[in-house]
């Protein structure tokens, strides 16, 4: 704890809800717990967490996303079967779409939390 206050940190009102330690605030932002490393996003309604969920879920998911077409490209770039080829493609479509859609909704959500 010495350490991050001396490196700029603050040490925060709250505490890890796991193992009871006051939480800290690097200079980037970021919350975190120094004894188990756990990462933490304070809000202060039911509606900023929803929103905060959102976001935490459409990043997991871009990032599983992003997994599935790497696996996928190699896949492809691998096979000389037609049939393999059609199908290989039509997932990345999907996956494609998919990605698409998620960074759509992050930059509407981005655009309504802005005008807040």
């Amino acid at each position: 704890m010495a350490s991050l206050l001396r490196s700029g940190a603050t040490m925060l009102e709250a505490t890890c809800p796991r193992c009871g330690v006051p939480l800290f605030r690097l200079k980037s932002g970021e919350i975190i717990c120094p004894s188990c490393g756990q990462r933490f996003l304070l809000v202060s309604s039911d509606e900023e967490e929803l929103r905060a969920r959102e976001k935490i879920v459409l990043q997991e998911l871009e990032s599983v996303l992003l997994e599935k077409i790497l696996e996928l490209k190699d896949r492809l770039a691998n096979t000389g079967s037609e049939e393999d080829i059609s199908r290989t493609g039509n997932t990345l479509l999907l996956l494609l779409q998919l990605l698409d859609m998620s960074r759509k909704k992050q930059i509407e959500e981005n655009g309504s939390n802005s005008g807040k």
